[in-house]
C-alpha cells in the first residue's frame, strides 16, 4: 500500500509541474514598434520583459447548443469568427426562449477592440514598462472554434482551435497569424474553466517561454524538434448551464433547431514547456502505479 501511495503521490506532483505556468516573453521582427512613449527614446532590443500570462478582458463569447431535441444538453460549441455566426443568421436581438425579455446579442467587432488580449500581465500598459508598444502600436487577437457536450454536470470541450494574431495597429500588411493551438480537453471546478491546448504552429522567433529549468526556449523551436508547447486558457463561465431566460432560438444552417446565448469573459492564458525528461518521469510514475497495483492483486 505505501509503495501504491508513494507511486500516486510522484505522479501527482509531476503532473502538477507540466501543467504549471511558466514565463514568457514576445520577440518582435522591429523595434520600431517601441515608439519610446515610455523610454524618451526606442527601446534597443525587440523583446518585451518577462510576463506570466496574457490576460483578456470582456471578451465575446458566443455559445451555439443543439436544440434538435428541444435540450440544451448535448453537443455545443463556442465561437468568435463572424462568418460562422452569420451562417447561423443571429439576429441582433429577439425574445428569450422562455418568452421572459428581451435578448440582446452582437457580433465581436475586432476592430474595437471585442477580439483583444488586453495585457502581457504584469506588463499592463501605458504603465508597465518594456511593453515594446503593447496595444499603443500593436496587439494581440484571438479566433477561436472550441466543440463540447454539455450536461447536467456542465460543459466538457474536446476539441477545436484557439489562432492568435499579431495586428499591427499602423500597417495592416503586418497582420498576421502569429501562434495556433489545439484544444485537447477542460476542466470545469465550479464556475471556473480550464481549456487545455497543444501549440500546433508558432512563427520563428516570436514567442519564448521558459522550461521547468529556468531556461527560455523558442517554441518554434520546440514544435520544430518534436516537442509540445503546451497553452493553459483559464476563464469563468457563469452560470456553467444556460437558463431559458439567457438563451436565444435560431436556425442551424443543416435546418435543425438552435439556441444561443452570448456573455462576456475575463481570464488569462498560460504557457508551457514540459520537457521529454519530466514527462519520462510522469511515465515512469504511472508505470508504477500499475506495477503495484498488480502486486497488490497478486497478494490479495
Amino acid at each position: 500500500m505505501k509503495r501504491l501511495t508513494t507511486s500516486l503521490a510522484v505522479a501527482a506532483m509531476l503532473g502538477a509541474t507540466v501543467a504549471s505556468a511558466s514565463p514568457m516573453y514576445i520577440n518582435l521582427p522591429s523595434n520600431s514598434y517601441d515608439d519610446g512613449r515610455r523610454n524618451g527614446g526606442l527601446d534597443p532590443d525587440t523583446s518585451t520583459g518577462i510576463f506570466e500570462e496574457f490576460g483578456y478582458n470582456q471578451l465575446f463569447a458566443t455559445s451555439i447548443y443543439d436544440y434538435s431535441d428541444n435540450s440544451v444538453f448535448g453537443s455545443f460549441f463556442d465561437t468568435n469568427d463572424p462568418a460562422t455566426l452569420a451562417s447561423y443568421g443571429i439576429p441582433a436581438s429577439g425574445t428569450s426562449l422562455d418568452g421572459s425579455k428581451e435578448v440582446d446579442l452582437v457580433l465581436p467587432d475586432c476592430p474595437r477592440g471585442q477580439c483583444d488580449i488586453d495585457a502581457l500581465s504584469p506588463l499592463v500598459p501605458p504603465l508597465g514598462s518594456d511593453n515594446e508598444g503593447f496595444l499603443q502600436t500593436w496587439d494581440l487577437q484571438v479566433e477561436y472554434t472550441f466543440f463540447g457536450d454539455l450536461s447536467a454536470s456542465g460543459p466538457s470541450y474536446h476539441s477545436g482551435t484557439f489562432d492568435v494574431y499579431f495586428n499591427d495597429l499602423d500597417d495592416d500588411t503586418n497582420d498576421r497569424l502569429v501562434f495556433s493551438g489545439e484544444l485537447t480537453g477542460s476542466v470545469l471546478s465550479g464556475a471556473n474553466l480550464d481549456l487545455f491546448f497543444d501549440i500546433t504552429f508558432v512563427v520563428d522567433d516570436f514567442l519564448f517561454i521558459q522550461n521547468e529549468n529556468g531556461v527560455f526556449f523558442d517554441a518554434h523551436d520546440k514544435l520544430a524538434a518534436g516537442g509540445t508547447p503546451r497553452l493553459v486558457l483559464d476563464t469563468n463561465v457563469n452560470p456553467p448551464i444556460p437558463t431559458p431566460d439567457e438563451l436565444l432560438l435560431v436556425s442551424a444552417p443543416n435546418g435543425d433547431g438552435a439556441v444561443v446565448r452570448q456573455t462576456t469573459l475575463d481570464g488569462s492564458i498560460t504557457g508551457t514547456i514540459p520537457e521529454p525528461a519530466t514527462l519520462g518521469l510522469l511515465g515512469a510514475g504511472l508505470l508504477g502505479i500499475g506495477f503495484a497495483s498488480t502486486r497488490r492483486r497478486k497478494h490479495a
